[in-house]
């Protein structure tokens, strides 16, 4: 079961981590995420959420960040385009934004999400773009594009890194459309999962497992290869600071009273709420 979990007040240090595993009674294993406000630390503002979201879950787990999500004067989520597209934040005020135009969601545009949609069925569960509705008037894409993510690896290419993190990329991009022999083999074993109930349970706790030791750097992780630790960086921290800029352009449009979410996977949150606290006006967890 996938749930969430809010942060609580003066007891949660920065560095407190995403995930936690919970054992709510003896037959349930729960991987709970946290929702993270922080407001500056001195004089006023608005307030910024850090709404980490696991991408695959149970339907209610979704409905529950959907409900969350609405109250937001804007949220800002992640979805990596095929394309360049033109700058997303818009031009109006939290006050008009219900008459701004709805957002696009990333479902429409981006290809590489067929291999999660597919992780999700095998295991009995949803898949986030499938799930939360991303056709409302407070919802802003605030992501890279392939090409983008292609010209930062490039120029790191130029500063003596090796050239192998674009393969690595491609391999990436392959596997998460099944285009890819690999891709097509994830597919056929995800197609026995769903097929045998004992499998899908244990694949689902063994998902759990992993996400919610999860702590810190991802590109820390032990074992990774040079090229895929360089991707997951370029993946993590180039699209997070392009996030922190929509957001610090975002907080000087809404009244003090509004509140932003930055609605992104759990393993973009370390270093996220690192940016946060040190870039913008010295902001502090409070929940």
């Amino acid at each position: 079961m996938l749930a969430l979990a809010n942060s609580q007040a003066a007891e949660t240090p920065p560095s407190k981590p995403y995930t936690r595993i919970a054992n709510p009674d003896t037959n349930t294993v729960q991987l709970q995420i946290a929702l993270r406000k922080f407001v500056p630390a001195q004089n006023g503002g608005p307030s910024i959420w850090l709404a980490a979201v696991m991408h695959v879950g149970e339907p209610e787990y979704f409905h529950k960040l959907q409900q969350f999500l609405e109250t937001q004067s804007v949220v800002l989520y992640e979805g990596i385009q095929p394309d360049a597209h033109p700058h997303h934040v818009h031009e109006s005020t939290a006050a008009s934004v219900q008459d701004s135009k709805p957002a696009t969601s990333p479902q429409a545009t981006n290809t590489a999400y067929s291999m999660q949609s597919t992780l999700a069925r095998s295991l009995g569960l949803v898949f986030q773009l499938e799930a939360i509705d991303y056709d409302r008037t407070n919802f802003l894409n605030s992501d890279l594009s392939i090409q983008q993510i292609e010209r930062i690896m490039a120029s790191g290419r130029s500063l003596g890194q090796k050239e192998g993190t674009n393969a690595s990329f491609d391999v990436l991009l392959q596997i998460m459309d099944g285009s890819s022999f690999l891709g097509s083999l994830v597919k056929i074993g995800m197609q026995f999962i769903a097929a045998n109930p004992q499998l899908q349970a244990v694949a689902k706790l063994t998902l759990i497992e992993a996400v919610g030791r999860l702590k810190g750097d991802l590109s820390d992780v032990q074992g990774l290869l040079p090229d895929w630790k360089h991707l997951i960086q370029v993946l993590i921290q180039a699209r997070n600071q392009n996030l922190v800029t929509d957001l610090s352009a975002e907080l000087k449009k809404i009244p003090p009273a509004g509140s932003i979410a930055v609605f992104y996977g759990v393993g973009h949150m370390d270093d996220l709420e690192k940016r946060i606290t040190s870039d913008l006006q010295d902001r502090k967890s409070v929940v």
